[in-house]
């Protein structure tokens, strides 16, 4: 009985349980048919939504079309403008060339016709001559003897007298008057000879009708043109007393004061210069004016520049680079304004265009040229938007850059090379993701999204303090609208910094030009990131010096090594001109133990370093590096000998070991090398890949041998080794870490690691690059690149 309650009262829960399963089948059919209607009306949203992007994307598109066509219609009509102007002026010049040899036909052909100073015919010499009067003939009297009853009527001789004279024609072959000298023998228009009957008792005349007084004519004046004295002599009868002397020329001889015009002065006074009045000399005729052009701008512009080849000796002794030199060809017309006759201007500014209406035929090219090129803007003038120009090359710049010698196109080149070569268009274009080299124009510390100030010492004139600037804000600068593409501007806007690995470069010898760079992917400017943060966007890495790169951490590939630091810690050492980098917290640290000192920074570096190795392997492996430290002067110490890297706290622990070393002495590269070839064969491990890390501040004799015999012993047991070699000071170089290096570059040539991993030497100018190249294997590298710098240094404070 109580089994049988049992059971019913279980079958009745089970149908009460049943039902709630039932009530929540409904509930739940409920929530997936709202689920789908949600779903359908987000989708219905999403195509609505899709359909506006559509239809903006096909109005911008018509828009943009619609502006281009504005463009292209514009563009057509300067160029119609331009030719009109210049067919114009072209019109101008020849009118006025023409009207010039009129004028000097007019001049040419017009005869003198002054009496000849040897006989008495007209002068047939032009008439601007000024020299002497001459009729051009043999000057003699060509007409027959008067006294014909004296001779054979057959053989009647000519005259024998000049040309031209008014008395008897006689003959020298018998005498027929008296022939003495005329007493007025002196006189102008004298015939020389008497014309009087033989044995006459008065005075000797010849048959002249008028002797002249002969002497130069009182005519001399100030004119425009300079001084003017009449050349011609008197013709007044000498015997008449005049004040006055006055040739036979009755018309104003004085050229017109209208420079370039050779007419006469249209007065037929000869003497009309001496009145009291103002007297000019005009004319009388309408004169083209030959004034430039006043109006702002520039009148004429040829937008298509010329090429000539040219060759360029650089800096570098075997340097010399064969370019095209483009010239832009800019001139400022002349007026083509007509002077009115009996004035010496025009009324109204000199203009190259006929009518004063500026909206007709007043075009005028912008006046401001390129501060690197020094090409026009072909602009109108007084645009409104930013200058353009077809830009040429940058003949007003030289090269700078963070290292005095450099490569650029192929060109060895050095900091103060001209840019000559380089064309405004195609520089930035070459140098791909970049930044500018400019003088400081603030006397703040510049910094900013696109500035960012360089705190060392940049060649050429290293004194005046300088900033790294980016491609925007370069061209924003100069006035004149960025050349490129929206496509290159967005590349040049992010950050210049390179990944490392080798896979993204071509590999010296390697005929494999598929390689492709990986650069960071943040602006050029931005914020270091957190090594240790989560990656923007989930891919790539973060690099120690906090730039993201999209590709592989090229320093898990090698994942194991034998990190062997050879650091000076010679007197020298304890500078603080560098100092460990206040920004991290391990500076405090460093300070507190007396190493705020160049030795201090690089004790930060190798820490820093330390870390990166520890951060930069993939969560499925594990590091297996083995570190050692090698601390010379005069002798070699090893405080750190073959230990692990493994856990995070090793960095701090190895650090503690390096801070108990301070500098002192002088400083032995052979005995340092030495030590660091013991550790490498006493340590010796088939499977690790050796690196010497080899920084000092200085020179010392170049442990050649040492190396050598380092080198070759590795290269027989199969090992890898690669040396870096470190110059930390303000030096520009050294020839002993350099040659270490190249020693070193020799033996690689074997190798075949597929890391990133080379011997070389690296200049660190402060404590920042420092850090950068000692975590180089998990870092960036930044390629540095030579820009161009204006040459006429205008300081804007």
């Amino acid at each position: 009985m109580v089994l049988k309650i049992n059971l019913e009262k279980s079958l009745k829960d089970l149908e009460v349980r049943i039902k709630e399963l039932e009530q929540s089948n409904e509930d739940l059919r409920s929530q997936f048919k709202c689920l789908e209607e949600n779903g359908r009306v987000r989708e219905a949203e999403t195509q609505a939504k899709q359909e506006t992007i559509d239809n903006l994307e096909k109005k911008v598109r018509e828009e943009t079309k619609a502006k281009q066509e504005i463009i292209n219609n514009y563009e057509e009509k300067f160029r119609e403008r331009e030719e009109a102007s210049k067919e114009k002026q072209d019109i101008i010049n020849g009118k006025f060339q023409m009207e010039q040899e009129i004028s000097k036909l007019i001049l040419l052909w017009t005869f003198c016709g002054l009496t000849c100073h040897l006989c008495g015919l007209k002068c047939v010499k032009n008439q601007d001559n000024e020299e002497y009067h001459d009729c051009l003939t043999d000057h003699k009297c060509n007409f027959l003897y008067h006294f014909n009853e004296v001779h054979n009527i057959k053989s009647i001789p000519t005259c024998s007298f000049i040309a031209g004279q008014e008395g008897k024609h006689a003959c020298n072959e018998v005498k027929h008057l008296c022939g003495e000298s005329c007493s007025l023998i002196d006189k102008r228009n004298c015939q020389q000879v008497c014309s009087k009957v033989i044995g006459h008792y008065d005075l000797h005349l010849c048959q002249s009708l008028r002797h002249y007084c002969g002497e130069a004519c009182s005519l001399s004046t100030k004119s425009q043109k300079g001084d003017y004295h009449c050349p011609n002599k008197c013709i007044v009868p000498y015997e008449e007393r005049h004040d006055s002397h006055r040739c036979e020329n009755e018309t104003c001889p004085i050229q017109c004061p209208i420079s370039d015009c050779q007419r006469k002065c249209q007065s037929n006074e000869h003497f009309h210069s001496d009145s009291n009045s103002q007297v000019d000399h005009f004319c009388g005729n309408e004169h083209q004016c030959r004034e430039l052009c006043e109006e702002a701008g520039i009148c004429n512009v040829i937008v298509e520049p010329k090429k000539q080849e040219e060759i360029y000796k650089g800096l570098v002794e075997e340097t010399s680079i064969t370019f095209t030199k483009y010239i832009q060809l800019s001139e400022r017309l002349r007026c083509n304004k007509r002077i009115p006759p009996n004035a010496f201007k025009h009324t109204g500014k000199h203009t190259h265009h006929a009518s004063d209406d500026l909206t007709q035929n007043g075009f005028h090219f912008c006046d401001v040229k390129c501060q690197f090129c020094e090409y026009f803007c072909t602009l109108p003038n007084g645009h409104t938007q930013n200058h353009n120009t077809t830009n040429g090359n940058m003949i007003q710049t030289e090269f700078t850059g963070e290292d005095n010698e450099f490569e650029y196109a192929g060109h060895k080149l050095r900091v103060g090379d001209q840019g000559i070569f380089v064309p405004c268009n195609l520089i930035c274009k070459d140098l791909g993701r970049h930044r500018h080299i400019s003088y400081c124009q603030s006397k703040e510390i510049c910094q900013g999204q696109d500035i960012q100030h360089i705190s060392e010492q940049v060649h050429p004139n290293p004194s005046i303090p300088k900033d790294f600037i980016s491609h925007k804000l370069f061209w924003e600068r100069t006035g004149f609208k960025d050349p490129y593409s929206v496509q290159e501007q967005h590349e040049f806007a992010k950050c210049d910094h390179e990944c490392p690995d080798e896979k993204h470069h071509r590999s010296r010898g390697s005929t494999n030009d598929s390689a492709i760079k990986s650069f960071c992917e943040l602006p050029l400017f931005h914020a270091q990131l957190n090594p240790n943060s989560n990656l923007p966007n989930d891919y790539g890495y973060i690099s120690m010096d906090g730039h993201h790169f999209n590709c592989d951490n090229p320093s898990t590939r090698e994942v194991a090594f034998h990190i062997i630091f050879v650091l000076d810690r010679s007197g020298s050492m304890g500078e603080r001109d560098r100092k460990p980098i206040q920004e991290f917290s391990i500076s405090n640290y460093l300070k507190y133990w007396n190493h705020n000192n160049r030795l201090g920074a690089v004790y930060h570096a190798v820490y820093q370093l330390l870390n990166a190795r520890i951060n930069s392997v993939k969560t499925n492996q594990v590091i297996n590096d083995k570190i050692s430290l090698i601390l010379f002067n005069n002798e070699v110490i090893v405080p750190i000998e073959n230990q692990d890297l493994k856990d995070p706290k090793d960095p701090m622990k190895m650090l503690d070991i390096m801070i108990q070393h301070h500098p002192d002495n002088g400083s032995n590269f052979i005995l340092a090398i030495q030590k660091a070839g013991s550790l490498i064969s006493s340590y010796h491990d088939p499977t690790r890949t050796n690196i010497i890390i080899f920084l000092s501040d200085g020179e010392c004799y170049i442990p050649e041998k040492q190396l050598h015999e380092v080198f070759k012993e590795n290269q027989s047991r199969g090992s890898l080794l690669y040396l870096y070699t470190v110059l930390f000071s303000s030096n520009s170089a050294s020839s002993s870490l350099e040659e270490m290096a190249k020693i070193a570059q020799s033996y690689h040539t074997n190798y075949t690691s597929s890391g990133c991993l080379r011997s070389q030497f690296t200049r660190a100018i402060n404590e920042i690059s420092l850090v950068n190249h000692f975590t180089s294997i998990a870092e960036s590298l930044r390629k540095h690149k030579p820009t161009l710098l204006k040459k006429d240094l205008i300081m804007h404070l």
